[in-house]
């Protein structure tokens, strides 16, 4: 019985002190409105737990016992615990009473209010006569009161109202109605809150102090409840872990106890009480074990102990309570924070319990009938108020091992077996298990949640919920399908057939009809014939037969919604894929490629499983290209339950069990489907007419046996076997793709050209197309360019194509397509010139693709198919030649550095590389900024050269810097013009070269030397120094003419002078040669005052070491 496993809500609260509030007018005083708003509402977790409670001035309290009881020796207890004894120390009983008064210090009738006030405190006082509760007074103020010791007046009025109140100056509070009245009222639930523990300890201590008056004979009940008493004293004191040690003991007290049929369930009743509060307590100390432990310990105890087997359902519902309450309590103690496990978690506690209630209604059923006839006095009038919670209402407070009277425990006993038909199990088992479900969802274990899903399916079906059942059974039967435990599947199929019959839902109802009449579930033949005449019915347009078992109620009911049902037509599509039905089906291209000019051949397998022959009425099979779809039908003209004609035939939708059908299907591809595939997305067989009721079923892809689609993917196998004339399902396999294949073009591409290629360079090449074809060829496309290749970076692609002349814009160009070459007869060729550009070294590959039209005789007339041709071609690009760059000085000597100002020589060298002769058509430099030509004109020297493979050419130019600091300097870059030497007119390319950098430095000073290119032995040989000041500065400069035997000479040996900025200044000397030969000229050394560095190897460089002296001729005679 619910009313013997239910938990008092009493017990589930969280226990706090009850505070009483009197004196506040809250329904016509907005002050105390306000006052009592404070104290009520926004409870937070941080305030004190109390809870307040309004109470009129002359509130009548429950009255205590007047006489205290001195002894327990004769006394015997009647029961555990009273049903109202938990409310009343919850709601009515308070620990402090405040009584509200307004009273201000400076009142003018300061004796008159005084002794009001007195009068309210002591008709408080009387009401709680023989308790032990506090009384306190608070003045509702005006203003805010000064600090201590300041106000005498309030100090001296306070002492005179606690004598007149009898009052110690604690219980004295005041209240100011200001601004920060919620911070005055916190003050005082503190206050208060100290005040209700100093009352709840004194009423445990009090309890406690029965003790030593009980005897473990006749008192054992008083032990348990004490304890329970002291314990709960301790909660409302906020002292938990106190309180679970009495629990504890109570609960122990508790086992102790003699059982017997009579107060079996009190002890349970009071047991599951003592339990819930130890587990909630352990859950709370953040102590699981210890919660799961007592738990186990509680349900291992009493989970035999049944009491009387006329009344076993009751023993069922308090074992569900049992675990419902605890999964309850492990489900909150998750949601603040504590961490679960797969293996231990709240659902599975809420599993046991929605199994108890399963043994309750299965109890029920076995025990229980309505009564047929009434008891005068009804034992269950009582059964709502109690005295002591678990007792039975016809023989309240009896502890006897036999009952009083038999014969009013029998039609006791009559009476809960009554009242326990009256309740509907299945739903207090559907939230149980909703609960369990969601648990083991959190927790993945999708097995366990699957078989609670059935459960709670079936507990629907029992509480005549159809919808909700066939919802919950269709999500799980997937899983159990594709786990193949067909003995479950055929138990969850047969209660959907059912609910879906009760509900006239048809999509459903055929669905299930299609299984169950399948080979794989567990039904004789003879139930699945019925179910396959059921189907038959229904889709021809007619009422299913009832479905074995079911209530005559229920029946009469679907028959109407049938009924209502036949009224409009119903066309459904349901996808094989959900379901396991007993129709198979294959799909088998005859080929996995075929040619543009070839016909498609589609075959289609279909097999059924089930009891006598059906038939479909239409077939139809969707491609990826709707075109075909036409072509891909089958209909049927006969009805679903017309008989066969006789032999199959292609428009013959009659299947026969067991043997396989074929259908074949054949079309031409189209030109948009050449080089892609060809795929079957799905099929479609229709059971029933479209002006009836009309299922879809629907199979995507190539299908293939039911129990792989779609769990594994099928396999292609050979050539379908025929035994005995009939075709071998097992060996036809499931080819859903053909790819088209363009017809093979019957044309030549010749190619001459000659590699490798050269960097840079128009690259000719000739492509002449030969027609092969018997006829001609039309709408001839050529496109030719470079392959792209991934792996190869982007930059390093750069290559240009154009047709005809060898003319490239600014756009980079890797490819021309869709060329129109027009027709070409049968036989004729021709010819396309093409030129390449490639600007990088390395391998490319380029393609060439020849596409055409070609019209071909068909069976079904002149058909015009698409045909292409591509070959490639592996191209090398090279390096044509290669330049090296040198700077040399005025005396051709090679340099490091350079001199602002100062001719140098820049002489690049080609070097040819190519296989083939370059022709030169000029050279020039692009120079930099900071460098010049020191020649006003300058030709190139490699005008008209040609070099073969390993010639080299090499010219010079004078060039100086410019720059006005000495840094490095960028000189520019070399261009070559140049071309392949051949027949053909190509055009000159450009070659740019970049040419170095090189260092300068600044020289205050410049000289150069004046001199004859010769001189003659004993001729006069003049010689002229010219000094530049490269400074804005004037220069001091000392020179000293070195000695030499093969010369005389006329002027300063050793000379000091001066250069002023932009003169130059000229210094000569007349030498006088004596010897002949390539002879060394006198050195004349320099020294630049004030300049830090030697300037002497400096400017050594800049003039000539030697000179060539003739000797002296002979004066031929006239006669010789």
């Amino acid at each position: 019985m619910s009313w013997a496993s239910e938990l008092p809500v009493e017990l589930q609260r969280r226990p706090t002190g009850l505070v009483g509030l009197t004196g506040l007018d809250v329904t016509y005083n907005a002050i105390h409105k306000l006052i009592w708003d404070s104290f009520y509402n926004n409870r937070r977790s941080d305030r004190v737990p109390l809870q307040f409670k309004v109470f009129a001035g002359d509130h009548e309290y429950p009255k205590c016992r007047t006489n205290k009881r001195q002894s327990y020796e004769w006394y015997i207890p009647k029961g555990i615990l009273k049903s109202g004894w938990m409310n009343k120390h919850l709601t009515m009983v308070p620990a402090v009473v405040v009584v509200f008064f307004d009273l201000d210090w400076d009142e003018p009738l300061w004796k008159e209010k005084q002794m009001e006030c007195a009068t309210r405190v002591e008709i408080v006082r009387n009401s709680l006569q023989g308790r032990g509760t506090k009384v306190a007074v608070v003045l509702i103020q005006k203003n805010a009161p000064l600090p201590p010791g300041e106000d005498m007046v309030a100090a001296e009025r306070a002492a005179s109202l606690c004598s007149a109140c009898d009052l110690s100056a604690k219980q004295l509070y005041v209240l100011p109605h200001t601004d920060h009245l919620i911070g005055y009222t916190i003050r005082l639930e503190n206050a208060f809150y100290e005040l209700a523990q100093s009352y709840y300890h004194a009423e445990a201590r009090k309890v406690k102090s029965h003790r030593d008056f009980l005897n473990k004979t006749t008192h054992q009940l008083l032990f348990v409840r004490h304890q329970f008493k002291i314990a709960f004293f301790n909660e409302l004191k906020q002292d938990s872990h106190t309180a679970l040690k009495h629990y504890k003991q109570a609960y122990g007290h508790l086992l102790d106890l003699r059982m017997h049929d009579t107060n079996l369930l009190e002890i349970k009743t009071i047991a599951g009480f003592i339990s819930y509060k130890i587990c909630r307590l352990s859950f709370q100390h953040t102590a699981p074990l210890d919660a799961i432990a007592q738990f186990r310990k509680h349900i291992d105890f009493f989970k035999s102990r049944v009491g009387c087997p006329e009344l076993a359902f009751e023993h069922s519902a308090w074992m569900s309570k049992q675990f419902q309450v605890f999964g309850d309590l492990f489900d909150e103690a998750i949601k603040l924070g504590l961490t679960a496990i797969q293996t231990q978690h709240p659902g599975f506690y809420y599993q046991q319990a929605a199994n108890h209630s399963i043994s309750r209604k299965q109890l029920c059923r076995g025990l229980c009938k309505p009564l047929t006839q009434v008891f005068q006095p009804d034992p269950l009038e009582s059964l709502n108020h109690l005295d002591f919670y678990g007792q039975r209402p016809w023989r309240q407070g009896h502890q006897s091992i036999e009952p009083p009277d038999v014969q009013r425990e029998k039609e006791g006993v009559m009476a809960l077996q009554s009242l326990e038909v009256t309740v509907d199990h299945s739903w207090l088992i559907i939230p149980l298990l909703s609960s369990a479900v969601a648990q083991f969802k959190k927790y993945k274990s999708p097995r366990m949640k699957r078989f609670l899903m059935v459960q709670m399916g079936e507990e629907y079906y029992h509480a005549k919920d159809y919808n909700k059942a066939l919802m919950l059974l269709n999500k799980v039967t997937w899983d159990y399908r594709g786990e193949r435990w067909w003995p479950l599947l055929t138990s969850i199929l047969d209660i959907s057939l059912k609910c879906a019959y009760l509900t006239a839902k048809v999509q459903e109802y055929v669905s299930a009809c299609l299984e169950l009449a399948g080979p794989y579930v567990k039904l004789s033949n003879e139930e699945k014939t019925r179910i396959q005449m059921n189907l038959t019915r229904i889709m021809s347009n007619d009422q299913p037969e009832p479905e074995p078992g079911l209530e005559p109620s229920c029946v009469e009911n679907a028959r109407l919604l049938w009924q209502t049902s036949l009224e409009s037509p119903c066309v459904f599509t349901m996808d094989v894929q959900n379901f396991v039905p007993f129709v198979e089906y294959k799909a088998m291209f005859s080929s996995e490629t075929c040619g543009a000019d070839q016909e498609v051949e589609l075959q289609v397998y279909i097999r059924v499983n089930c009891q006598f022959p059906i038939r479909f009425s239409k077939l139809s099979v969707q491609l990826n290209n709707a075109i075909y779809n036409d072509y891909c039908r089958v209909t049927d003209g006969h009805g679903i339950s017309a008989a066969s004609d006789g032999d199959f035939t292609d428009k013959d939708l009659y299947l026969v069990p067991g043997k396989t059908k074929l259908y074949t299907f054949t079309f031409l591809p189209v030109k948009d489907d050449i080089n892609s595939q060809i795929e079957v997305s799905s099929m479609v067989l229709e059971l029933g007419s479209e002006t009836g009721r009309c299922a879809l079923l629907r199979w995507m892809g190539g299908g293939g046996d039911a129990l792989l689609t779609p769990f594994i993917s099928p396999q292609v196998i050979g050539k379908p076997q025929i035994k005995h004339g009939e075709i071998q399902w097992n060996s036809v396999g499931v080819r859903p793709k053909t790819k088209v294949l363009p017809r093979t073009a019957k044309v030549d591409l010749d190619l001459c050209h000659q590699p490798p290629c050269l960097l840079n360079e128009f690259y000719f090449l000739s492509l002449t197309v030969n027609n092969k074809e018997d006829v001609d060829i039309s709408n001839v496309r050529l496109s030719f360019g470079v392959k792209e290749d991934s792996s190869t970076n982007m930059a390093d692609q750069l290559i240009q194509v154009c047709l005809d002349t060898p003319n490239l814009g600014d756009k980079t160009v890797n490819r021309i397509s869709d060329i129109d070459v027009g027709t070409i007869p049968k036989g004729g060729q021709c010819t396309k010139k093409l030129y390449i550009k490639n600007l990088h070294t390395g391998t490319r590959i380029v393609f060439f693709k020849v596409e055409y039209e070609v019209s071909i005789p068909s069976r079904q007339g002149t058909m015009t198919c698409s045909c292409q041709k591509e070959e490639e071609l592996s191209l090398n690009t090279v390096n044509p030649f290669e330049v090296s760059v040198k700077l040399l000085s005025m005396k051709f000597e090679a340099l490091d550095m350079v001199q602002i100002h100062e001719p140098f020589l820049l002489s690049p060298e080609l070097n040819c590389t190519s296989p083939w002769t370059i022709q030169m058509s000029a050279s020039r430099l692009r120079l930099a900024t900071n460098v010049c030509h020191v020649d006003k004109d300058v030709t190139s020297q490699l005008q008209g050269v040609s070099l073969n493979k390993s010639e080299c050419a090499s010219e010079c130019f004078c060039l100086r810097t410019i720059n006005p600091s000495p840094t490095a300097v960028s000189l520019g870059t070399y261009a070559v013009s140049w071309r392949r030497k051949t027949d053909e007119d190509i055009p000159y390319v450009d070659t740019i070269f970049p040419l170095p950098s090189v260092d300068t430095e600044f020289i205050p000073l410049s000289v150069d030397l004046r001199l004859p290119a010769f001189g003659g032995v004993k001729s006069l040989l003049p010689l002229s120094y010219i000094f530049q000041n490269r400074t804005p500065y004037p220069q001091e400069l000392e020179v000293a003419m070195d000695t030499n035997d093969c010369f005389m000479f006329s002027g300063n040996k050793q000379f000091h002078f001066r250069v002023l900025p932009g003169v130059p200044y000229e210094l000569k000397y007349n030498l006088f040669p004596l010897v002949a030969g390539h002879v060394n000229l006198p050195k004349l050394n320099f020294t630049l005052i004030g300049y830090p560095d030697p300037i002497d190897p400096v400017l050594q460089k800049m003039l000539p070491t030697h000179i060539f002296i003739k000797p002296c001729g002979k004066v031929l005679s006239q006669g010789t």
